[in-house]
């Protein structure tokens, strides 16, 4: 996902240059805007199930790698070209596997397992965008600092326990929409949110218990969202 930030960047120098070009002949471009929109879509985590483990564990772990979404996002651009924002997002997934069997020394073990994962993130963000086709279509690229809040219900045969902690991490995003009637917009984006998560807490409803990492050992909770959204522009 390296390339991503280097289309942002792509975006944000085009759109610099174009503003530069057209000022002279649209003077309307300087007028501020406020937005504000919604989100929804399938999302995939990067991480993947250590070969190592039972292949049963490792292919139960990799179906919890996918889930979906939803966000809000607020937007304020000084000028066609230029903006910041506040993005929040809330990722859920949800697995239950039944009998997963685990040879324990010569033994066979039957568990049932399930988990119910939620990931909040809320990123402030910075904004360029492209706007062309009379200003209907836009190409707008963000980036922004991110934090993340992760919860993760687990249980194991008659046990259960909550798994919480957070971390910071890095936002950026790309999308195309299409004004389709006065100040309202349908669109498609692409985001990537980069994160680790180096410690939790497990938190059994008796006690809780902190848990730190080590660095080989750190939970990569990165993700990729796909969005279908819907925009409406103040202005």
């Amino acid at each position: 996902m390296r390339i991503l930030p280097v289309i942002i960047l792509a975006i944000l120098i085009a759109g610099k240059a174009t503003a530069q070009q057209q000022i002279t002949f649209n003077r309307s471009t300087g007028s501020g805007s406020l937005s504000v929109g919604a989100l929804i879509g399938p999302s995939l985590m990067i991480e993947k199930a250590p070969d190592s483990l039972l292949p049963e564990l490792q292919n139960y772990l990799n179906k919890l790698r996918s889930g979906w979404h939803y966000g809000f996002e607020t937007e304020y651009f000084f000028n066609s070209y230029f903006g910041v924002g506040v993005q929040f997002s809330s990722f859920n997934t949800h697995r239950n596997a039944d009998s997963i069997a685990i040879e324990f020394f010569s033994r066979m073990y039957y568990i049932n397992l399930s988990s119910k994962m939620t990931i909040y993130t809320l990123s402030p963000m910075a904004y360029g965008r492209l706007p062309l086709v009379n200003n209907k279509l836009m190409v707008t690229a963000g980036i922004g600092p991110a934090w993340l809040f992760y919860r993760n219900i687990g249980k194991t045969v008659s046990d259960s326990a909550l798994l919480k902690g957070s971390s910071p991490g890095l936002s950026t995003s790309l999308r195309v929409s299409y004004e389709v009637i006065p100040n309202l917009s349908v669109g498609l984006q692409g985001s990537y949110i980069h994160a680790f998560l180096k410690e939790f807490t497990r938190d059994d409803g008796t006690t809780q218990q902190v848990i730190k990492l080590e660095k080989a050992n750190y939970q990569n909770i990165s993700r990729i969202d796909f969005s279908f959204c819907l925009f409406y522009t103040f202005r």
